[in-house]
Parts: C-alpha cells; structure tokens; sequence
C-alpha cells in the first residue's frame, strides 16, 4: 500500500513539473494592425534593459541582432508594401538589425523564419535591406516595436529601446486596392445600390473626390433610391455650397429613412437638415 501511495504521488509530482508554466525573462508580444487595406501583424520578444548598457554592449554594433528575444522577430504583411522604394511581396519574413555607433541601423527582412536569434542569418535571403538613422528618445526599459503616424497609405515601423528611437517608412498602395475591389464588387452584381454607396463614401470622405463620389452615387440611385445615397450626395452638395440642392436631397433622404423605418439614420439626417437651414 505504502508502495503504491509513493508511486501515485510521485506521478503528481512528475506531471505538476511538467505541465507547469513560469515568467520569461522577455515575454513575447503580437501586434496586429490594419493599414489601409493590408494587415500587418508583428510577433516579436521583450527584452527589458535591467540597469544594462544596450547598444554597443549587449547589443554589439555592427553585428546581427535579431531584434529583440528569442526567435527571430517576424512581420506578415496581407498585401505589397514599399519600404525605401523596395518591394516587400505579402507573405511573412524575418526581421533583423545591424545597429551600428555612428547612429545608423540597417533593417534586414529576410525569408527564413524558423531562425532562433541570428545564429544562423544568411544575407542571401534578404529581400529587402533599409538603413534608418536614430534618434535619441526618453528612457524605454523594455523593448518596443509599434506600428505608429498611420495613413490608409502606410506606417511607421518604430523601435524603442533604451534611450533609442528608430522608425522605418512603411508604404502601401490602398487606392489601387480599394479600385480593385470595387470593380470585383461590381463585377459581382450582388446588392449595386450598397456597393456603389460604398464606393462613393470612399471617394469622398477618403480621396476627396467629389466628381468620382457623385457619379458612384447616381448608378446607385439608378439601381435602387436609398437615403444613404441621397444623403451623401446632399453632405457632397452642401460641402460645395449649393445649399438649396444640398437640402432637397436630405429631406428626400430623410423619407426615405422614415419609409425604411430606421429611425437613426432619420435622426441623424434632421440634425443635419436642421443645421443648414439655419
């Protein structure tokens, strides 16, 4: 009996150990983040300073770093994107970097992702290689990488660490996107009406094309009268001055809100309606 109560708790103890689960020194960290059209997620290691020297010590310049913790550092990107007017294909790379103490870094996006640190780093696999300077920047005791300042057009790739800032440009192409999927949309043909609002919003609050926007908004109307239609078209009218115009529309939007029973987009069209009449 004493035998087998010993082998039982033994088992316990054997399976607590290896099921158990600790702190790591540099915790890993994703961010995911629509630019534009595109998602860029990154997933990386957070190494923290500790009372360390980073740059030129634990960081060595001049030589490879995988830019952070652990496994190497790793960006996916959904679509193209420019980074220095060099082409990043969508799909997923390593990233590294050669810090270096005249206050340059070189960024190294590379295609082998099952790296752990750089100990086996090829530069033959370097799609793209970007040289960045740095700034000096408040104190950031643990290592951080942020997609910042972002556009339907693009991002920044920012890294702080210790007293250091780096950003890297990162650019792509929404417009050639979104016109992409609006010619699928419409080759479609389902729900025109929707797709061409859609259409026309973009143009509009998005691009500042008011003629492009108009035109989308009356093949809308053609294939069914809507008051999201014609109340964008009266914020487009009011916005180029033609107030009466601008009016007309909205109120035949708002009965059209009324005659659809959604009674918010009603609410929302009367402030606007109220506000210009004034």
């Amino acid at each position: 009996m004493k035998k087998l109560l010993f082998i039982l708790a033994a088992g316990l103890i054997g399976g607590t150990a290896t099921a158990q689960e600790l702190p790591q020194p540099s915790p890993s960290a994703k961010i995911e983040q629509m630019v534009g059209l595109t998602s860029v997620t990154i997933d990386y290691s957070r190494p923290s300073v500790k009372g360390r020297t980073i740059f030129g010590e634990l960081v060595p310049y001049d030589e490879v770093w995988r830019l952070g913790a652990n496994a190497c550092t790793k960006i996916t990107t959904t679509t193209e994107m420019k980074i220095q007017d060099q082409t990043l294909e969508a799909g997923t790379y390593a990233i590294f970097a050669i810090p270096s103490g005249n206050g340059t870094w070189k960024m190294l996006f590379n295609t082998d992702t099952e790296q752990w640190g750089a100990g086996s780093y090829d530069a033959t696999k370097d799609v793209v290689t970007a040289v960045v300077k740095t700034k000096e920047n408040a104190m950031t005791e643990t290592f951080t990488i942020a997609l910042t300042d972002i556009t339907n057009n693009g991002a920044n790739l920012t890294i702080l660490w210790d007293n250091v800032k780096v950003q890297l440009e990162l650019s792509v192409d929404t417009e050639k996107l979104a016109e992409e999927n609006i010619k699928a949309a419409i080759a479609k043909g389902e729900d025109l009406d929707k797709v061409y609002y859609r259409a026309a919003s973009y143009y509009f609050k998005s691009l500042n094309n008011e003629k492009k926007a108009l035109g989308y908004i009356h093949k809308g109307i053609n294939e069914k009268e809507g008051h999201a239609l014609y109340f964008l078209r009266a914020q487009i009218l009011e916005k180029q001055g033609h107030k009466k115009e601008a009016i007309d529309a909205a109120e035949k939007a708002y009965d059209l809100a009324i005659a659809a029973e959604s009674k918010g987009w009603a609410d929302y069209i009367k402030e606007h309606v109220d506000a210009w009449k004034k």
